[in-house]
């Protein structure tokens, strides 16, 4: 067989580089929901048709029911009718009134006038049997008979009027209008002409019911006011009488303090005391900087201009007399003695007028003194009138605050009195009807447009949430993304599954291998699919291609087989030679493609029964060889894993551009494994849409485990009429329909027998 040049091809990087693609963060985009969208539309759309189509029965089964509603205005009752302010001001925190208002309106009592009113016993819609059990109505029978002994002791509802009360008030809503003091009745009825005569009645006998309460209320309040006036009449003489005793014994006018004579001399006192101690204590500081031994220091010293002049004085005498002695004249000199007997004048005259000062001082401080001491006592002897005076003021507060408090109260009790007789002739009410119900031209509900509308919304919303849930149970691997982002690989094309060819060889004869479509039918969908692969496989590297691949799928059943075929084969076509190595000596089946019998093979040139020369075969295709799997051996990792496979190797590599080694799934055998160490690259092959992607995560992680190198991935059996692969083959698709019709009849690319 013909010798390739080594120097020919490049040598590659090393076979333990792993050609994973880095970590990406998880980002979904519009796009990919548009994706699943279109993929799952059918799901989207009978789900939405199975909602519209459930409440359009519903709702165009259901019986009309029609709403009536009133519109009442409720102001805040005012208990002191003559206080116009309260007349005109709500206090809109005070809900306790509005809630009670609301229950009212909802009351049992009010319900059962506006049934009796409107004679609703009778009406169709209100029957008294309707809801009832046998034992009910047996029992309401005994009832109107006069059967004393079954009915309750002071009861004043039977149990037909009791349901139908509860009836009623199931129709009956009480709507109020936030920020307002507005108030919707509504009632729901079946019958219209009912939905307009019920709230307007109940409207009517709830300001009839609220009249009624007032009255009976200022009537109670007036008999109550009466009885307690004359017992506070009494209590306000006593405790007048009370407190004028009381101040007429004991001397007191009154406790205020512009009044308070006492009070007042206090406070002068307590003024004047700090007053002369903060001029006694100024005095003492100075009195006591004074005697120390130079207190010339001291401010009246300092600012006495006699003792400024004396000191003027006898510095200039000093002076004269320095000058004299310093031209030599004796002390004992006329002049000498003279300027001396003035200084001594000066200096006897200056610390006589300090001295009188200091005096003046002495002085000053023992008189603030006794001022402060005469008026302290003063302060200790008001003090102690005052003290008393605070004991008898307890008493006279005690009696003084009862007699203001009775007088309080019967002011108070004489106006409520007055009051009371003005309102009890009031008819006027604080609530008012605002609009009366009108008779409904539309029923309330069902609202056919409204209900369907939801239901379309809801409808979309389940199924939109159906569809994405269902995406998120699918884990398989489906698109080229899907290898990039969640597995980390990088994709080498996709391989589509057939069907629409499958379709359009009903009736052929034809009968081949799918592994060998890119020889029999080049410009045919797959075939492009296998050139796509081709280049990838080609570019995977920088400068040198891989010359030795293995090919293996994670699980049996998956294409690898079609794939080292018609990956060769496209090889081969570009001028190269290649070869193909069956290394699935567990299920081989490359000898089948090329309907050769599986007689001798790798395994035989592995346990030493042949020579290299003798498996090596030609195939009918140009530049394509093939060495089958052999006799299927006992220990086929023993054969894989020995020297004389990886000197197999380095020899064809030689021979050879190429060597494609078809290798058994990597997840059932140990096999692949072996040969990834062996090889340039693994190139692994899955089925779109159902080899799941933790199944292709295990696997990388085994080849990764050895250092082999990943070149790629291959998506076969891909549907290509799904979202997920119409945007990448629809060129293949008009490509392939201007072929012959007779050239287009290829069997499904996901298949692995011959057709």
């Amino acid at each position: 067989m013909e010798q390739i040049p080594a120097s020919k091809y490049p040598q590659l990087p090393p076979t333990g580089t792993s050609y994973a693609l880095p970590a990406k963060e998880d980002e979904f985009s519009l796009r990919d929901y548009g994706k699943v969208l279109r993929k799952r539309r059918w799901t989207v759309f009978a789900t939405l048709l199975i909602t519209l189509i459930t409440t359009a029965i519903f709702t165009f089964a259901m019986r009309p029911i029609y709403r009536g509603t009133t519109t009442i205005q409720i102001n805040k009752e005012s208990p002191q009718i003559v206080d116009f302010k309260e007349i005109f001001s709500i206090n809109t925190m005070d809900m306790d009134y509005y809630q009670t208002q609301y229950k009212i309106l909802e009351s049992r009592s009010l319900a059962k006038s506006v049934i009796q009113a409107n004679s609703l016993s009778n009406h169709p819609e209100f029957s008294l049997d309707k809801g009832l059990s046998p034992f009910q109505k047996w029992a309401s029978q005994m009832v109107k008979k006069g059967s004393d002994w079954f009915a309750f002791q002071n009861e004043k509802e039977t149990a037909q009027d009791s349901l139908l009360i509860n009836e009623f008030l199931e129709k009956l809503k009480i709507e109020p209008i936030r920020n307002s003091r507005l108030v919707k009745v509504h009632f729901d009825s079946h019958d219209p002409i009912l939905a307009k005569q019920v709230p307007n009645t109940l409207a009517e006998l709830y300001i009839q019911q609220n009249l009624e309460a007032r009255f009976k209320a200022t009537e109670q309040a007036k008999e109550w006011l009466t009885r307690q006036l004359d017992d506070l009449k009494g209590k306000v003489e006593r405790a007048d009488e009370a407190l004028r005793a009381f101040g007429s014994k004991h001397g007191i006018i009154s406790l205020e303090e512009k009044e308070n004579i006492v009070i007042q001399r206090l406070t002068e006192l307590n003024e004047a005391l700090a007053k002369a101690e903060a001029e006694r204590m100024a005095k003492e500081a100075l009195y006591r900087q004074s005697q120390s031994p130079h207190p010339e220091s001291l401010p009246p010293i300092l600012e006495n201009k006699l003792i400024q002049e004396l000191k003027q004085t006898s510095i200039q005498l000093e002076a004269q007399y320095m000058k004299l002695s310093e031209s030599l004249f004796k002390p004992d000199w006329p002049e000498m003695k003279r300027l001396k007997d003035q200084m001594d004048t000066v200096q006897t005259r200056l610390n006589g007028e300090v001295q009188k000062i200091v005096a003046g001082i002495k002085n000053e401080y023992e008189s603030s003194l006794r001022k402060e001491f005469l008026l302290r006592n003063a302060f200790e002897e008001q003090k102690t009138r005052a003290m008393e005076m605070q004991q008898r003021a307890i008493q006279y507060n005690i009696l003084k605050r009862e007699a203001d408090t009775n007088k309080e109260l019967y002011k108070g009790l004489l106006q409520r009195m007055k009051e009371a007789g003005v309102s009890a002739g009031i008819t006027a009410s604080n609530i008012q009807i605002v609009d009366q119900a009108e008779m409904p031209t539309k029923p309330f509900r069902p609202n056919k447009k409204l209900n369907l509308l939801l239901a379309a919304a809801v409808g979309l919303f389940l199924g939109v949430g159906l569809a994405f849930f269902l995406e998120h149970l699918d884990d398989t691997i489906k698109t080229p993304e899907d290898l990039q982002d969640l597995v980390r690989l990088p994709s080498f094309g996709i391989v589509p599954e057939g069907a629409y060819e499958r379709r359009r060889l009903a009736g052929s004869n034809h009968s081949f291998p799918v592994e060998l479509a890119t020889s029999d039918y080049p410009k045919s969908m797959l075939s492009e699919a296998y050139r796509s692969i081709r280049t990838s496989i080609l570019l995977s590297s920088s400068g040198n291609p891989p010359k030795t691949i293995a090919v293996s799928s994670p699980n049996p059943g998956e294409g690898k087989t079609t794939t080292v075929m018609n990956t060769a084969i496209v090889l081969s076509q570009n001028g190269a030679r290649v070869i193909i190595i069956d290394a699935d000596m567990r299920k081989p089946r490359v000898h089948k493609v090329f309907g050769k019998e599986n007689g001798v093979g790798l395994s035989s040139f592995l346990s030493g029964n042949a020579e290299l020369e003798e498996v090596v075969q030609k195939s009918k295709i140009p530049d394509l060889y093939y060495i089958p799997s052999g006799p299927i051996p006992p220990n086929p990792s023993e054969l894989l894993g020995s020297a004389l496979f990886k000197k197999m190797i380095e020899g064809l590599t030689s021979r050879f551009h190429y060597l494609i080694i078809d290798s058994p799934p990597l997840l059932a055998f140990s096999d692949s494994v072996i040969i990834s160490t062996n090889v340039d690259g693994v190139v692994m092959v899955v089925i779109g849409g159902k080899t799941p992607r933790e199944t292709l995560k295990r696997s990388k992680e085994i080849l990764l485990q050895v250092d082999a190198r990943i070149l790629g991935v291959v998506i076969n059996r891909a549907r290509m009429r799904g979202a997920e692969y119409g945007s990448y083959y629809h060129r293949y698709y008009h490509y392939y329909g201007k072929e012959d019709k007779k050239k287009e009849e290829l069997p499904a690319a996901s298949e692995d027998k011959p057709i």
